[in-house]
C-alpha cells in the first residue's frame, strides 16, 4: 500500500520513479541531473586532491633521493630529543626524522628513504630491530644500536640481528656524530691526527694481535686501534686462535685481554713466554679490573704493561704506540 506523500507515490503518480539521492521524481535512471552535477564535481575536487597528494609523493621521493635520512627510534621522549638536538646539531647536512612508536616507526620505513636507524635497547630497541630484520620491505636498513648494557648474550643478540654499529652509553655527542657520519659516508672521524714520531714514519705499518672472547669488547678496541695508529690487526676471540697466528705470521705486538674461559691473559703470556721464537714479542695485557691484587699480579708477570678496556684511554694508546716504536 502506498503512503500518501511519499516520494515514492509522487513518483508514481507523475509516472517517474525517485532518484536514489534527492527523492525527487525523474522518468529514467537512479539520478535526477542535479544529484549527477554534485556527483561529478564532488568526482572532480577528488581526483584534483589525488593528483596533489601523487605529485607530493613523487616530490618527497626525489627529496629522499637526494637527501640523507637518519631515523631515531626511541620510547623514551627526552632521550629521544636529546640524541636528536645532538644529530641536528652535528651534521645539519643530514636530514633527521624521530619516532618513539612501533606503528609510526614502520610507518615512516615504508614510505621514506631511510639511510640509517638509530635504536636503543633499553628502550624496546631489541624488539624494534627484530621487526626490522623480519620485513623483506627493509631488513637491509643499515641499524645502529644504542644501549647502556654491556652483557654478553645481548650484545650477542644484537650483533646476530644485524647491526653495523653497538655504541654504549653515556656516550659523548662527539663520539655519537662522528660514529653516525662514519657509518653513512664510510669516512673517518673528522679530527685532524697528530703527526707520527720518525720512528713511526719509518715504518708505516705494523703487525698487531689483538685478542678477546667478547665480540664487542674486540669490535671496540680494534676500532680505537685503526684510528690511532698505522698498523694492521689481527683478531682472535681465544687464546688457542692466538698462538696459531702467532705460529703462522709475523706480529709486532700482542694486545690479550685478561679475563678469558680456559686460558686468561697471563696464562697466555706464559705460553708466548714458553717458545722462543715467539718471547721477543710484547705482550700487553688489557683488564677492566680495578683489583689492585690484580694489577699487581700483572706488573710481577712478564708482560710488557697493562691498559684499560675496553674504552682504551689515551694513556693507554700512548702506551701502545710507545711500545711499538721500540719494534723499529
Amino acid at each position: 500500500m502506498i503512503r500518501r506523500g511519499s516520494s515514492d507515490s509522487r513518483a508514481r503518480l507523475s509516472g517517474g520513479r525517485p532518484c536514489a539521492g534527492c527523492g525527487r521524481p525523474i522518468k529514467g535512471g537512479l539520478y535526477c541531473e542535479s544529484c549527477l552535477e554534485k556527483f561529478r564535481e564532488r568526482a572532480k575536487v577528488q581526483g584534483e586532491r589525488m593528483e596533489a597528494l601523487k605529485s607530493n609523493s613523487l616530490k618527497r621521493v626525489v627529496e629522499d633521493r637526494n637527501e640523507v635520512i637518519i631515523l631515531i627510534v626511541n620510547s623514551d621522549e627526552r632521550n629521544l630529543s636529546i640524541t636528536k638536538i645532538v644529530l641536528e646539531r652535528g651534521l645539519p647536512e643530514y636530514k633527521i626524522l624521530a619516532t618513539n612508536n612501533p606503528l609510526t616507526t614502520i610507518n615512516t620505513l615504508i614510505s621514506r628513504e631511510i639511510n640509517l636507524v638509530i635504536l636503543d635497547a633499553d628502550y624496546n630497541g631489541l624488539e624494534m630491530l627484530r621487526r626490522i630484520r623480519e620485513d623483506d620491505h627493509f631488513k637491509k636498513v643499515p641499524v645502529m644500536m644504542m644501549s647502556g648494557a654491556t652483557r654478553r648474550e645481548i650484545v650477542a643478540e644484537v650483533f646476530s640481528l644485524g647491526v653495523q654499529d653497538y655504541i654504549t652509553k653515556p656516550c659523548s655527542p662527539k663520539d655519537l656524530v662522528g660514529r653516525v657520519n662514519k657509518l653513512i659516508s664510510g669516512k673517518k672521524e673528522v679530527a685532524a691526527p697528530a703527526t707520527p714520531p720518525a720512528e713511526m714514519q719509518q715504518k708505516s705499518s705494523f703487525n698487531v694481535l689483538l685478542i678477546d672472547d667478547d665480540i664487542f669488547d674486540l669490535r671496540q678496541e680494534r676500532e680505537t686501534l685503526r684510528n690511532r695508529l698505522p698498523c694492521t690487526i689481527i683478531t682472535a676471540q681465544s687464546a688457542a686462535d692466538g698462538m696459531r697466528v702467532l705460529e703462522n705470521q709475523s706480529m709486532d705486538l700482542v694486545l690479550v685481554s685478561l679475563d678469558m674461559p680456559f686460558i686468561n691473559g697471563l696464562k697466555f703470556l706464559s705460553l708466548v713466554n714458553a717458545n722462543a721464537k715467539l718471547r721477543n714479542i710484547p705482550v700487553i695485557i688489557m683488564t677492566d679490573t680495578r683489583d689492585f691484587a690484580v694489577i699487581s699480579e700483572i706488573n710481577k708477570s712478564a708482560a710488557a704493561g697493562h691498559v684499560r678496556k675496553p674504552n682504551i684511554s689515551e694513556d693507554g694508546l700512548a702506551f701502545i704506540e710507545s711500545t711499538l716504536r721500540k719494534r723499529k
